[in-house]
């Protein structure tokens, strides 16, 4: 069965509480949020969740690293067949880090699962379009 509205709303109001959980640091809150199977990749090369622990050693890196972070997504686009979802959005990190100000523009995806009582996040991926690679060209440099 596809996702209906009131699905759909669902997984927009998590995706909401998402970005309310990683703003907040609320390591606790966005844990609680996961599947015990949880797995993805950020950006950075050693950035690879595989479960719960390195899920929580992650934001925990994260949080250490940040004076403030605020997270927002655009151009969201649910789809799914019960009991999952998939979602792709335009992710903003805006981050203090150091005093200095950064922003990280990418691009999520995300993978949850309804349990029948709530969503939890199966897979989540954050990247960022490779810079050196044109509009309208397939591969770096060509």
């Amino acid at each position: 069965m596809t996702l209906d509205s009131a699905r759909n709303a669902e997984v927009l109001a998590i995706l909401d509480r998402y970005a309310e959980w990683y703003s907040n640091r609320d390591l606790e809150g966005f844990l609680s949020s996961c599947s015990g199977a949880i797995s993805g990749f950020g950006s950075g090369p050693d950035e690879v969740v595989t479960g719960i622990p390195s899920l929580r050693a992650q934001l925990m890196r994260d949080f250490a690293q940040a004076d403030s972070i605020r997270i927002a997504f655009d151009s969201i686009r649910v789809d799914g067949a019960m009991p999952a979802a998939w979602v792709t959005a335009n992710c903003a990190f805006d981050v203090v880090s150091g005093g200095r100000k950064v922003c990280m523009k990418g691009r999520i995806t995300m993978v949850l699962r309804n349990t029948g009582s709530r969503w939890l996040f199966e897979q989540v991926h954050f990247s960022m379009p490779n810079g050196s690679q044109a509009p309208g060209q397939s591969f770096q440099g060509s």
